[in-house]
Formats: C-alpha cells, structure tokens, sequence
C-alpha cells in the first residue's frame, strides 16, 4: 500500500511539474512582459497642406523611433520592443523630390520597460553604446514626392536608405508613409534588418531558455516641419 501511495503521489507530482512547464511560458508573457506597443503609425486627422513641399525639413519634438524583435521562451513567442524620442536631423525637398535625409538616433535611450533588457541592448554584445551612441539613417538618392497628395491623404513610397549600426553602414530598404497636413510632413515606416549583418550578437539568456530572433524591424514615426 505505501508503495503504492508513493506511485499515487509522483504521479500527481509530474502531472503538477509538467503543467507548471506548460504555463510557465504563457505567464512568461502574460504576466512579466508588457504588451507590445501598437507599430508605429502616421497619426489620424490630417489637415489639407498648408505650405509649399520643398524647403529645408527639421525633426519636430514628438517623433519616435522604435526596434520590435520576437523571443521565443520554448514554444511561445514573445513579441518586444523598445522606443526613443531622441531623434534628430532633417530633409531637403527640391521640385518635389527628396533630395538627402538624415536622421541620428540616441541608442543608449531606447526603453523596452524592463531595465535589465535596456542594460543589455546599451551593452557591448547588442549596441555597444559607449563607443557607438548614436545610430543614423540617411538617404541621398533623389525620391519623387510628386505624387503626395495635397489633402492629407498618405502616400507609400520605397526609399533606398544607408543604415549605421554600431558603426557598420549598409544599404536597406525603407518601407514608408508619407502625409501632408496642415504646415507639417509626417513620415511612418519600418526597415527590417538582421542582427550579425550590423556585428550585433543578440542577448544570451542562462540556460538559452529565451532565444532572441536573429531579425528585428527598426520602427519610426517622424514629424518634420520648416526651419
């Protein structure tokens, strides 16, 4: 009988350890990660342009610039991502064509809501933001803007872009939308790149319990007005 009753009890244990193996991941998601922020997006309620498109562009306060990248914890995916608003540079637009961007980005500033993960992204194996602070997006391949609308309405485009990332420059390809409104330009996109292509070793948790996806998006929404 007591041999039994031991059977009775490891059973009902491993039912329990299997079970607790089972959620873990689920509350992994559930209750430790914060949910993911919608992907950046033009704003709603644009206003008829109010102003001549060509000129000189600056970065307006309010612009955002983000990383989205998956982790998988076993068999449940974890989508996480991390912002920044410290984002600089401009354009210069002549007879309706893009000319030349450039925007620089603070990666030390770039906040996912959990501090540990933060500490890594600034750390040597990720972005290594002592001896590469900031990251740059620049174009310099002439974009017709002909066809973006007058009232408000966005426009796609697919612009050539050099990407610098801890200090490796490599041309990609930025997927984008573009609104007129009122005296401003709004500009929404993302570029998909991959980790080793920038010398970047994705983190390594203990055990290789939670592995991060070699590929990640860069996010952005730009506000740009004269002056």
């Amino acid at each position: 009988m007591r041999k039994k009753g031991w059977l009775i009890f490891a059973g009902l244990l491993a039912v329990v350890l299997v079970g607790a193996v089972a959620a873990g991941p689920w509350a992994y998601k559930t209750f430790v990660e914060r949910p993911p922020e919608p992907v950046l997006a033009l704003p709603s309620g644009a206003q008829p342009a109010a102003t001549d498109v060509n000129g000189s562009w600056t970065v307006q306060p309010g612009s955002l610039v983000g990383y989205r990248v998956q982790q998988q914890l076993l068999w449940e995916m974890v989508d996480v991502n991390g912002r920044t608003d410290a984002v600089t540079g401009g354009a210069e637009i002549r007879e309706s064509r893009l000319v030349s961007a450039d925007f620089t980005v603070d990666v030390g500033t770039f906040d996912s809501g959990r501090p540990g993960r933060d500490e890594r992204f600034r750390g040597t194996d990720v972005m290594d933001s002592a001896s590469f602070p900031t990251a740059t997006v620049r174009m310099n391949t002439p974009v017709d803007l002909a066809a973006i609308p007058e009232d408000g309405a966005a426009a796609r485009l697919e612009v050539p872009v050099h990407l610098t990332l801890k200090g490796v420059t490599r041309r990609e390809t930025a997927q984008i939308e573009v609104q007129r409104t009122a005296e401003r330009v709004d500009v929404a996109g993302t570029i998909p790149i991959r980790f080793f292509d920038f010398n970047v070793d994705p983190p390594k948790p203990p055990a290789s319990l939670l592995a991060v996806q070699p590929v990640a998006t860069i996010e952005f929404l730009v506000h740009l007005a004269k002056g």
